[in-house]
């Protein structure tokens, strides 16, 4: 992979399509390779983006404050150093709020934005924040394997209790891009998520926007993306059955295909192509 200096630190990124750029931002401790069915369905359409967040897989892990405003950074650094004014973006989790952020303080990057399983606020959003709390607590005093095994409540129950072969390619696909990470900069990234704020600014944004959650997600709970929602002007809200926090592994297809209707809705994307 490509490796682009950026704001003091290695970015690890690749590139595969052409077309209008569209910048795919992974979630607390994942590297871009997660979004392998992603980057298959919209690469014939878009220039498809992928890349390491700071403290994943091949970019530095730097042992110091991490923050959304810092990854929003690195994403505007990234797109300086591919020649890029705006883009599309899509992002889940962390990367969703990273989005927002990015939509906010500088809204000319972002021409479209799909935030997948996402919130607005961990002061505000009781539930959220504690989960992060918890999960960074367990890493810091306890061992890898037993952060891992609590993993289980990402997925949708209804996946967990019915659907065995999911869940094993979803374990599969998430440890192969997530193992790899230091203990440091995983845990810096739950500070970021820890951090992120921007519920009274949501109204700012004005690009066409998505918001997509799992109908089971109990980690960003449903209400916290329906909150987005309402917040942004004219945001779309999409809801899939039978998914979970991991509703981007779980139920790829249809998430690509809520994400494609909104492009072409928006006029971004005809059912033939850009």
């Amino acid at each position: 992979m490509p490796i682009a200096q950026i704001n003091g630190v290695s970015i690890s990124y690749e590139s595969d399509g052409e077309g209008e750029p569209f910048v795919f931002v992974g979630g607390t401790g994942v590297g871009g390779g997660v979004w392998a069915r992603q980057v298959e369905r919209f690469r014939s359409s878009f220039r498809c983006i992928t890349f390491d967040l700071r403290g994943t897989g091949a970019s530095s892990a730097p042992d110091e404050p991490y923050s959304v405003e810092m990854f929003s950074a690195d994403v505007s650094g990234l797109m300086d150093h591919l020649g890029i004014r705006s883009a599309h973006f899509a992002g889940f989790s962390l990367g969703a709020a990273v989005i927002q952020r990015l939509a906010i303080s500088d809204p000319e990057r972002v021409r479209s934005a799909s935030l997948i399983s996402t919130w607005s606020s961990s002061r505000r959003e009781h539930h959220i924040r504690m989960w992060f709390q918890a999960r960074k607590r367990a890493l810091e005093e306890a061992p890898r394997e037993v952060f891992q095994a609590f993993g289980f409540w990402m997925f949708a129950p209804s996946v967990i209790d019915h659907e065995p072969e999911v869940v094993a390619r979803v374990q599969e696909v998430f440890a192969a891009h997530s193992s790899a990470q230091p203990v440091h900069a995983y845990t810096r990234h739950f500070e970021a998520d820890l951090g992120h704020e921007t519920q009274d600014e949501l109204s700012r944004i004005r690009c066409p926007t998505l918001v997509v959650y799992g109908d089971e997600d109990l980690i960003t709970l449903p209400w916290y993306n329906r909150t987005i929602a309402e917040l942004i002007p004219g945001a779309v809200l999409r809801e899939i059955p039978r998914a979970g926090h991991f509703l981007w592994l779980e139920r790829p297809d249809q998430l690509n295909t809520a994400i494609e209707e909104f492009l072409v809705a928006s006029g971004f994307l005809s059912m033939n192509g850009c």
